[in-house]
């Protein structure tokens, strides 16, 4: 018997670097597959290779638990990096397609209420999409995270689930109820 693994689609990353031109970008689904999932570093990060590596990491990691845990029904298939156009080490292709604004992920300096600590901005109701996931470079660079957290890959799958179907967690780790407000305005658990 194959191992697994074989049988996994993987991701195909494009990194680009990050010209300031404005186009809104979209996921899609099609045929089982998200196609133009946008990550972009802020341009306040400093320069560090390796952010891009654990990036494509775990974006390929991502894609085998969303595989898996959709039963063979979805993964990721396009995704393109912008990186700053400050980075200079590195071989990147131009794009004038893509900008930091609009990218569903974005690896940025700590938010002084999350810290490292992986998220999802959400504005909306259980249900509604969120703006973007948020990663630092600290998380994405620092193995000690998997002990907090576990796999990236799953970790990302998580906040792609926030994202993208604005899925709450259940139990919320920032001191807020665990229940949310219905249109009947009725308080509901987060389920």
């Amino acid at each position: 018997m194959q191992p697994f693994w074989r049988f996994v689609p993987f991701v195909l990353l494009l990194v680009q670097v990050w010209k300031g031109e404005a186009v809104f970008n979209q996921v899609k689904l099609e045929n089982n597959v998200y196609d133009g999932l946008l990550i972009a570093i802020n341009p306040e990060v400093p320069e560090d290779l390796r952010i891009v590596e654990a990036l494509k990491d775990m974006i390929t990691e991502a894609s085998q638990v969303l595989f898996t845990a959709t039963h063979k029904r979805a993964y990721f298939r396009n995704v393109t990096i912008l990186v700053p156009k400050t980075w200079t080490t590195g071989t990147y292709n131009s794009t004038h397609a893509q900008s930091y604004d609009f990218a569903d992920v974005v690896v940025a300096n700590p938010n002084p209420m999350y810290g490292d600590n992986p998220y999802t901005l959400q504005y909306g109701q259980c249900g509604d999409p969120g703006s973007y996931i948020h990663f630092s470079p600290f998380y994405l660079t620092n193995d000690t995270v998997i002990n907090d957290y576990g796999p990236r890959g799953k970790a990302f799958v998580h906040e792609w689930a926030h994202l993208r179907w604005g899925v709450f967690d259940e139990s919320p780790t920032d001191g807020s109820n665990p229940f949310y407000w219905d249109s009947k305005q009725k308080v509901q658990a987060t389920r």
